[in-house]
């Protein structure tokens, strides 16, 4: 008896094995002097007497979701270079090291005050750190470092590992320098954050900085669009305008100075907004008396 053999076009053939290689993710792109600068930010040997059970992995920006899935977008918005990552063992203590290169002391920030809250532990390490359970978390110059630790013992193996790592990277531990021009009464602590995207849901606007300030009983918060020039800050200011004009009002608000505007709608609420060399200026939600506080902050960036 004749037995019949299933036959498989060759193009078909071809295209599973196209597809199989689609599917295939891309090796990380990390030069080799980069992840040796990072791996030289963890002593060796390790604080704790800690073990490698691996040796470290390193993503890019584009391959970083085959590690954090969909936590990888917040971190590409700021535009993370590098990730050194590393699971250890220092006896009962299981650990997790991850060292985000961010490419500029802006970005760590950013992205370090995107994740803290003003209500956690603060600790004196880099710039600012804090530490909630199992994790101890800070920014340093251009670097976002993030630890977790788990089992008895665990805080103090963290605060080996921060302090160790804090050393070697040495260099700036400030926050970025337009914050000191920010002023400083009625700020709430904490509240900084720094804006590299879409600010207000506006990509005129990036990148630009806020905080938030107890004015009159009431929460406002002072954004800070930085262009390039005058003449940049003043096309933002424009294009601002326009989008109040279609969507709800827009005209001038004298009390808060020169140049002042008050825009208004249904979803965004209220703002005030005005240029002040390459920057703009803007109140959101501003109270009746501040006035005074917005000429201030103007007054701060001229």
């Amino acid at each position: 008896m004749m037995t019949l053999k299933a036959f498989v076009p060759l193009s078909m053939l071809l295209s599973s094995v196209s597809v199989t290689d689609a599917q295939q993710p891309r090796p990380a792109q990390v030069p080799a002097a980069v992840q040796e600068h990072l791996s030289r930010l963890v002593p060796s040997p390790p604080p704790a007497r800690a073990t490698g059970e691996q040796p470290p992995a390193f993503y890019d920006s584009a391959t970083l979701y085959q590690y954090m899935d969909g936590a990888a977008d917040a971190f590409q918005n700021y535009d993370v270079r590098a990730l050194f990552h590393q699971d250890l063992k220092a006896g009962p203590v299981d650990l997790t090291v991850d060292i985000f290169d961010m490419g500029a002391l802006e970005n760590a920030f950013g992205m370090y005050a995107a994740e803290r809250s003003p209500r956690y532990d603060f600790v004196a390490i880099g710039a600012e750190g804090y530490r909630n359970e199992g994790i101890l978390n800070f920014f340093q110059d251009r670097y976002y470092v993030k630890l977790a630790g788990f089992g008895e013992g665990a805080d103090a193996v963290l605060q080996q590992f921060a302090t160790a790592i804090s050393e070697r990277v040495g260099g700036n531990k400030g926050f970025p320098a337009l914050l000191r021009k920010l002023p400083d009464e009625h700020r709430e602590a904490r509240t900084e954050q720094y804006l590299r995207k879409d600010p207000l849901g506006h990509p005129f606007l990036s990148p630009a900085y806020q905080a938030v300030y107890g004015l009159d009983g009431a929460q406002s918060t002072l954004m800070v669009s930085v262009a390039a020039s005058a003449a940049e800050a003043a096309s933002r200011l424009t294009a601002l305008e326009g989008h109040f004009r279609r969507t709800g009002q827009w005209g001038p608000a004298q009390e808060f100075g020169p140049g002042a505007a008050r825009g208004s709608n249904s979803f965004e609420g209220s703002l005030v907004a005005a240029t002040a060399g390459q920057y703009v200026v803007i109140v959101l939600n501003p109270s009746s008396g501040s006035a005074v506080f917005f000429k201030d902050a103007v007054a701060r960036l001229r």
